[in-house]
Parts: structure tokens; C-alpha cells; sequence
């Protein structure tokens, strides 16, 4: 009697046949991108070899995707990865985003704001593409940053600004120190 096949290599499999369409690539362009060889991916493919957590974290970032959209169960795997909140857009910082969240190695005691696709913020020299978020913390933790996220009074949208750049106190409902910018799937 032979085993079923895991519910991760079905989901991988699904996702692969979608994604191979869409993006217009081959067996070989993959293991080329991945480096694997085109062998390997076959085994994952089709259940041959295991799909363990590194390996479906490598084809969820080939393919776009959540991790979890292959292996829904990939976090018990990852003992020192957690599941961190994006807590606001950046074009609306008076409502809370919910259900957006980024992978990280470590507890954070920083923000995660997402960006608009196409935002284009000429002071950092950043284009946001695709999942972008900017990761922000208070400025007491940060103290070296350049470049700090505004929230304005009476204004729903955040601004990037140098420090020569930012406004009177008294004009600044919040303002954060960014930490980084990252791109996620």
C-alpha cells in the first residue's frame, strides 16, 4: 500500500502548475534560479524527497508566495521564526491593518508599515514593489537613524523625512525612527 501524498507537496504541486503559466518558466529556469537541479524539483514535485521547512521556504520565495500556502503548518518548523503584524499602510495611519503579517527571526520591539505598490519616496531613495514594509521603532530605541516616518496632526497619510527636515513638535502627532525597508512573500 503506498502512502498518501503530504498535503504540502499537493499545495506545492497546485501552486507551481498556477505560478508556472503566470510567470512563463521551465523545470530548468527554476532549479537554475533556485540552485537545485532540475532532478531535485522533480522530487519535491512529486513527493520523491521530503519538503521540508527550508526547502518550501525556498520555492514560496521563487513563487511569490506565503510560506504557509504550501505548508500550513511550516511555523511549528521554524523555532526560531515568528509571525509579526504590518500594523498600519502608509497612506492611512488612523486605521490598523488586520490580518498582514511578515515572518522574522527575532521579536521585534518594532513597527511594520506596509507601502503602497509603486510608493515612491525620493528622500530614502526607495520604490516600493509588490509587499513592501517599512519597519520603524520609537525614536529612544533607534537613536542613530537618518531618516524618521511622520504622522502629522490632522493627517491621516505618513511622511518620510531626513531629521534637518522634520517639523515644530507641536505640528507631529507621532514620529518614528526607521529601521528598515523589506520586501516580503
Amino acid at each position: 500500500m503506498t502512502n498518501p501524498t503530504p498535503i504540502p507537496v499537493l499545495n506545492l504541486r497546485k501552486i507551481w502548475d498556477q505560478k508556472k503559466s503566470e510567470m512563463q518558466f521551465t523545470q530548468v529556469e527554476a532549479a537554475h534560479d533556485l540552485q537545485w537541479s532540475q532532478g531535485a524539483i522533480s522530487h519535491y514535485l512529486t513527493g520523491l524527497t521530503h519538503l521540508g521547512a527550508p526547502a518550501a521556504i525556498k520555492f514560496a520565495n521563487f513563487l511569490g508566495v506565503d510560506p504557509t500556502e504550501i505548508d500550513p503548518n511550516i511555523e511549528e518548523s521554524l523555532p526560531c521564526v515568528s509571525k509579526i503584524d504590518i500594523t498600519y499602510n502608509a497612506t492611512d495611519m488612523s486605521q490598523p491593518l488586520k490580518g498582514n503579517k511578515i515572518y522574522s527571526k527575532k521579536r521585534s520591539i518594532s513597527t511594520y508599515i506596509q507601502l503602497d505598490d509603486g510608493a515612491k519616496l525620493a528622500c530614502c531613495n526607495v520604490h516600493a514593489e509588490g509587499n513592501t514594509v517599512v519597519q520603524v521603532c520609537n525614536v529612544e530605541d533607534h537613536l542613530k537613524s537618518d531618516l524618521y516616518a511622520v504622522r502629522l496632526k490632522r493627517n491621516k497619510r505618513l511622511h518620510f523625512l531626513k531629521k534637518n527636515e522634520l517639523p515644530e513638535n507641536n505640528k507631529i502627532m507621532k514620529v518614528w525612527a526607521v529601521v528598515a525597508f523589506h520586501t516580503y512573500y
